[in-house]
Formats: structure tokens, C-alpha cells, sequence
């Protein structure tokens, strides 16, 4: 599945809009390392090829990471970096396969934009390496980055940059939480998909590493209709609490189907559980069983940032999809803000000089930036930034891997999400890395 951003889809606040295309852009700027390559003709568009979800086990999430790509790149295609309009193409991964689509959208469709590498990078990394080596490009920021080991990216050579912390590190999240509550034996069940045994692992060092007992291990498929026989092992472990990081819709039936079996846990789940899918299939009746259900993840700054998203967003066509402290829904946001401003920075579209960029207009020194907009017009009177978005500051690790908050959210019988609990953002990366380290 394949689809173009369309210049009908802009919501009532976004009217005035030009959306008949989607890229980032650049008729102006600092002068550049690639003169003469096709990543630095300011003549044409940049267009980005959308790495996003329409089928398979995570489908439930393509349209709202298709909703907010568009509504950030309608923002920033209002004044865009370097004069150079984004142009998207959405295509999808669930059935094909990240490899084989990352490929064509490169080979047939020339994008100067990967967006999105994520769990099947490696099987496709050499490649790529090949191609930034030979086109010095295309860039790779990613929302999904944190499932591809931490020492890779940051790079000329590879420039991969995240949107939001590892995966593991908001698998401790969780862990974090379950241990605030008093809970004391643990159970830990994850889908048989790379993100989620990811986490996991990270979740059973990290329990050891702070004292709770992990009573039970196990694994499920996903998209299953029925998980009540790995349900009756684990109540033979007589648990308290249960970490599960699966997709929306398995959480939500395994949560149910606990409950069903006469289980009452304080639950924390990952952060696909923050899509609709999740309450409609978990049932209120049922997570009002357990002692709580939580899903650990990314939080917003109380900033101008967020009060820009929030309006945005709500004020959009799109605000029914989900809400706006979806983490996906901020990082998303943040991460493409920061990539047009590193364009502009960087005077180009090109891989040596839009690393160097993101650290630039991510890390300070300057001034404090609390959009696009702001950061935009800073550049353009020759100011230095420092992004600050709605995650909060946005500073890089050498490897591309992004700092950020972190939260507990419930979902409300109205099926709105409440932040309930922050978490200690310093102590879960102490965490992170020291079971990084074995």
C-alpha cells in the first residue's frame, strides 16, 4: 500500500495550507560539503518515504502515524526550510517487509528522506551504508530507531538519529513503575515480534537489577483470539504484577482474558497499548478488575511546545484517531520539527551536513526554540537554536539516540488517556545502561 499526501486532508485550523506537497525544503542557507550531489539541488523538493504500518500485527497504528507525518509536515510546509517543500509517500511494511520496501522507495522512488528504519534495519543495513557512501544520503530519522542497537547511527555515514529513547529504557519505565507500587513478584510476557522480546529482556535484568522477583518468562504470538492457556501457567506462578509489551490489540485481550480467569494484577504495559485499540479490546469492566492497568511511556514538557501540539493536533481532522499524549503522536512531531531545522542549518539535504546540523540545532548552544516556527525565523536571522519540544530538551548522544520524559498512563472508562505517574528519567537511563553493560 502506497499513498500521497493529499492536499484535501488538512484539518479547519491548517486550512490556509498548501499541502499539495509533503517534503522538506531549501532555497537558502549555509554553504554545504555536497555541491553538485542531488542531495543539495535546492531547485527540486526532498522527498521522504514513510516506512509506516497499514497490515500485519502493528496495522492498528498506521493511520495515526500517517495523520500526524502530514500534520507536521503541513506546519512546516507553510514556511519550509531552505524554501524546499517535503513530499511524502506512505507505504507500507506489515506484509512486504521493511527490507524490501526501504529498497524500492529508495530505487524507484529516489527519497531523500528514510523515515522510520526500524526493527529489520540490520537485514537491510549494508545496503544502506552503501547508499549514503555513494548518494551521501538519504537521512534516517527514525521514531522506531530505539529497537536498533544504540551504537549505531549519529553519523555522516549512517545518519540515523531517533525520536524518542531506547526501547529498553522504556521498557525500565515499567519496571520502575511496578516497583513504586509495591508490587514484589513479577511476571513478564512479551509477543514473539523483535521490539517487544526486546524489551523483555531489558525488563527481566532490569527487575533483578532493583530487587523484584520475576516469578515467570514467557512468550506469545501475536494476533492471537485466544491466550488463556499462557494466562493459566502464569497464575501458577502467583504473581502481583505483570509487564507485558505486546501490540494494542493483544494487550488489551490478554488483559481481558486475566481478568476473565479470576486475576487481579497491577498491570504496566508498552506504549502501543496508548492506541484506541487497547481500551476497546481490554474492556473497562475488565481492567477495573485488576488492580491497575498502566502503559509506561513517553510524557510531554509542560511548555509552549506542547501547547502548540495540543491545539494543533485537536484542531485538526485527524484529533479522533487518538489523543495527543500518544507518544508517537510527540515524537513524531518533535522529531520532524528537528530534522527540517538541521536542514536549513546544514544548507542542504545531505547526510554530512545534516548530522552535523541535528546535534547543532538539538543540543545548544542558543536559543531556546519551542516550534518550527520559532526555530525557523531564529536561523534565518542567523541566531543559533537549541530545541526544546514537547518531550522536552532534545539532546543527542554521539550514536543518534535522543534524551526524553517518561510517564505512566491509564486509560479513563471514556477512553481518554490520564498521565498518572512521572518517572525518574535520570534513574531509568542509570538503569538502562548499566544492564546495557551486562
Amino acid at each position: 500500500m502506497k499513498r500521497l499526501l493529499d492536499t484535501r486532508r488538512v484539518g479547519a485550523a491548517l486550512a490556509a495550507t498548501s499541502l499539495a506537497a509533503a517534503t522538506v525544503g531549501c532555497t537558502s542557507g549555509a554553504a554545504n560539503s555536497s555541491d553538485g550531489a542531488a542531495c543539495a539541488d535546492n531547485s527540486r523538493p526532498i522527498s521522504v518515504g514513510h516506512l509506516n504500518y497499514y497490515t500485519g500485527p502493528f496495522a492498528d497504528v498506521g493511520p495515526t502515524f500517517e495523520a500526524i507525518t502530514d500534520l507536521t509536515i503541513s506546519m512546516i510546509n507553510e514556511d519550509p526550510p531552505l524554501g524546499r517543500q517535503f513530499e511524502v509517500v506512505h507505504d507500507d511494511i506489515g506484509t512486504v517487509g521493511e527490507a524490501t520496501v526501504a529498497r524500492n522507495l529508495l530505487q524507484r522512488n529516489n527519497v531523500d528522506v528514510l523515515l522510520n528504519p526500524a526493527h529489520e534495519y540490520s537485514s537491510y543495513r549494508d545496503f544502506m551504508l552503501q547508499q549514503i557512501d555513494k548518494n551521501d544520503g538519504p537521512l534516517m530519522p527514525s521514531v522506531h530507531g530505539g529497537s536498533i542497537d544504540a551504537g549505531i547511527g549519529g553519523k555522516p555515514e549512517e545518519a540515523l538519529f531517533r525520536g524518542a529513547p531506547m526501547d529498553t529504557a522504556a521498557a525500565v519505565a515499567g519496571v520502575l513503575q511496578v516497583k513504586q507500587s509495591g508490587a514484589q513478584r513479577v511476571a513478564v510476557v512479551a509477543t514473539q515480534i523483535s521490539g517487544s522480546q526486546l524489551q523483555k529482556d531489558a525488563a527481566v535484568a532490569a527487575a533483578r537489577e532493583i530487587g523484584l522477583e520475576v516469578v515467570q518468562v514467557l512468550d506469545v504470538q501475536p494476533e492471537q483470539a485466544n491466550y488463556r492457556s499462557t494466562i493459566s501457567s502464569m497464575a501458577g506462578a502467583n504473581p502481583d504484577s505483570l509487564l507485558l509489551f505486546s501490540q494494542a490489540e493483544d494487550g488489551g485481550t490478554f488483559v481481558k482474558q486475566a481478568a476473565e480467569a479470576g486475576m487481579s494484577l497491577y498491570v504496566v504495559g508498552s506504549q502501543e497499548w496508548l492506541q484506541e485499540a487497547f481500551p476497546r479490546s481490554a474492556t473497562a469492566s475488565a481492567m477495573a478488575q485488576h488492580k491497575a492497568v498502566l502503559t509506561a511511556a513517553f510524557a510531554h514538557a509542560d511548555s509552549p511546545a506542547w501547547d502548540t501540539l495540543q491545539t494543533a493536533w485537536n484542531e485538526s481532522e485527524f484529533a479522533h484517531l487518538t489523543e495527543p499524549e500518544n507518544s508517537y503522536v510527540m515524537q513524531y512531531y518533535d522529531l520532524l520539527n528537528v530534522s527540517a531545522l538541521a536542514i536549513e542549518a546544514a544548507g542542504s539535504a545531505c547526510s554530512a551536513d545534516w548530522t552535523e546540523a541535528m546535534y547543532e540545532v538539538s543540543g545548544g548552544p542558543g536559543k531556546v526554540v519551542y516550534s518550527y516556527q520559532e526555530g525557523i525565523e531564529a536561523l534565518r536571522n542567523g541566531e543559533q537554536i537549541d530545541y526544546s519540544g514537547v518531550t522536552g530538551d532534545f539532546d543527542y548522544t554521539d550514536t543518534g539516540v535522543v534524551s526524553g520524559l517518561f510517564g505512566a498512563y491509564a486509560w479513563t472508562p471514556e477512553e481518554t488517556l490520564d498521565l498518572v505517574n512521572t518517572l525518574d528519567g535520570t534513574e531509568i537511563l542509570d538503569i538502562d545502561e548499566k544492564i546495557s553493560q551486562g
